[in-house]
């Protein structure tokens, strides 16, 4: 594998379980949303103005890799300055890597002084690398590996198989390179499709990760792969695990018919009633009030930093 190391890419242009009626407590934010629209979003170029702040609480920087099988990526890192703890630093990963460090701010930072946040990312100006995501962060439809996508036959979907190893392996040993982590303390969260990915490695290798935050997962694009996955996940774990599930209360995609929804997603709400039932996995979660699909990305993101720094 090759990396190429730079300081910046520059821009281009709640605790344990706690049930209600069986249900985790869900705590109603305003969070403020961002002025962009999902699909504006979809096509925005970054600025990561973060890397032009001064951060007191993290030296930040970012590095484009190469790995053996020629996949390119974008390595973002938010590393703190104070000196690692004896067991580590605890450590989040966040996919969708280009968009949350864009997203990302000295405020934000300064909730999580002591966590290191890796945004993992590809080498693309875009917020979004729509076809690269959608391959990676997808379950198969149909056997085990990528396919064509019907609605767009420029695009593959369902990688997810192919990308775990990926996310497990080189991106997290090229991640940690230089650091002092706590490997008991890894936590993983992704928005949307990311969501699905993170779902997807909490079913398929449950201890891989210490804690699972999936942001508004597209349960809704790949409902029998994803019910399929659940069902055969083993929860022999090694240990516990911490689930933070975090999703909009309007989150109506663009071409849904009928008029705005006026609840959370049906889908993902039955999701964590069947989560919170398994012994092993402690699971809380989050309606982001007044939140659609694309605003839950940054609405979640300084609940998820609050979580992350105690997982």
């Amino acid at each position: 594998m090759s990396v190429e190391k730079r300081g910046t890419m520059l821009p281009v242009a709640l605790a344990r379980r706690s049930v209600l009626t069986g249900l985790p407590l869900l705590i109603m934010s305003t969070v403020t949303k961002p002025s962009l629209t999902y699909a504006q979003m979809r096509v925005a170029e970054t600025t990561l103005d973060i890397f032009t702040q001064d951060v007191p609480t993290h030296r930040l920087d970012n590095r484009a890799v190469t790995l053996s099988n020629g996949r390119s990526f974008r390595i973002f890192r938010a590393i703190p300055k104070t000196a690692a703890p004896p067991a580590g630093f605890p450590i989040l990963y966040l996919l969708d890597g280009n968009a949350i460090f864009d997203d990302l701010t000295v405020e934000l930072l300064a909730r999580a002084p002591g966590l290191i946040v890796i945004g993992l990312g590809y080498d693309t100006p875009r917020k979004f690398a729509m076809a690269e995501r959608t391959l990676d962060y997808t379950p198969p439809r149909t056997g085990e590996g990528p396919q064509p996508d019907p609605l767009r036959p420029e695009r593959r979907i369902g990688g997810a198989f192919e990308f775990l190893p990926l996310l497990t392996g080189d991106l997290r040993s090229l991640s940690e390179e230089g650091l002092v982590v706590d490997p008991s303390r890894r936590a993983l969260g992704g928005h949307s499709f990311g969501g699905l990915m993170t779902l997807i490695t909490l079913y398929r290798q449950p201890d891989a990760f210490s804690a699972y935050a999936p942001i508004s997962p597209s349960l809704w694009w790949a409902m029998e792969p994803m019910e399929r996955l659940e069902r055969l996940a083993d929860w022999n774990l090694k240990s516990s695990k911490r689930l933070f599930i975090s999703l909009g209360d309007k989150e109506q995609r663009s071409n849904d018919k009928g008029p705005p929804p006026t609840g959370p997603a049906t889908e993902t709400m039955d999701l964590i009633r069947r989560l919170s039932s398994v012994p092993q996995l402690s699971v809380s979660s989050r309606v982001l009030e007044g939140h659609v699909h694309g605003a839950t990305l940054l609405g979640a993101l300084p609940h998820i930093l609050d979580w992350a720094r105690t997982a």
